[in-house]
């Protein structure tokens, strides 16, 4: 999966979440929380997302990284990994 499937699922799970969110409005050095996701709200985008990407990834790994791309990058990481 490319860099930029992984932030599409990413930024679908933002805007599912959180609602009412456009796409410009979502950028990589922005963090979930500066968006106005509470702890409740990143924790079910974290999960939705790897859930459809069907990783495995270090909670504490997930949480350590701050913003959106960050994570992204995270995510796309453990996809490459056999």
């Amino acid at each position: 999966m490319t860099h930029d499937e992984i932030w599409e699922v990413l930024c679908r799970h933002v805007r599912d979440v959180l609602g009412g969110l456009q796409d410009d409005e979502i950028h990589p050095r922005q963090k979930l929380r500066d968006l106005g996701a509470n702890s409740l709200d990143r924790m079910d985008i974290l999960v939705g997302t790897v859930d459809e990407l069907r990783l495995t990834v270090p909670t504490g790994a997930l949480a350590a990284e701050p913003t959106l791309g960050g994570l992204a990058e995270l995510l796309h990481a453990h996809c490459e990994q056999p």
